[in-house]
């Protein structure tokens, strides 16, 4: 999907698969459990991942280091992520 995309692989610290380069926050996950959505006939409709994150990484324009730089938090105003949901549909949260 990146080759497509144009966007850029990056080796992740952790896990296997590449980041995303042009994303300015990642979350590293490992698989925990997969659960199967069925509708009232029983059919597996979706299958939904339940994931552990390992490894986080924040680019620095996302961060707060003057109010308390032992604690840096993310600037959400400046965070606008965009969200997979599935297939090719995304959102905005």
């Amino acid at each position: 999907e990146m080759a497509i995309s144009g966007l850029t692989p990056t080796p992740s610290a952790v896990v296997t698969p590449p980041r995303v380069a042009e994303s300015a926050m990642h979350y590293e996950c490992k698989l925990v459990e997969t659960v199967d959505v069925r509708n009232a006939k029983g059919e597996v409709t979706a299958t939904m991942l339940l994931g552990e994150v390992v490894m986080f990484h924040v680019n620095e324009h996302l961060l707060d280091l003057e109010t308390n730089a032992d604690r840096p938090r993310v600037k959400l105003d400046d965070y606008r992520p965009v969200s997979r949901l599935g297939g090719n549909t995304y959102g905005l949260t």
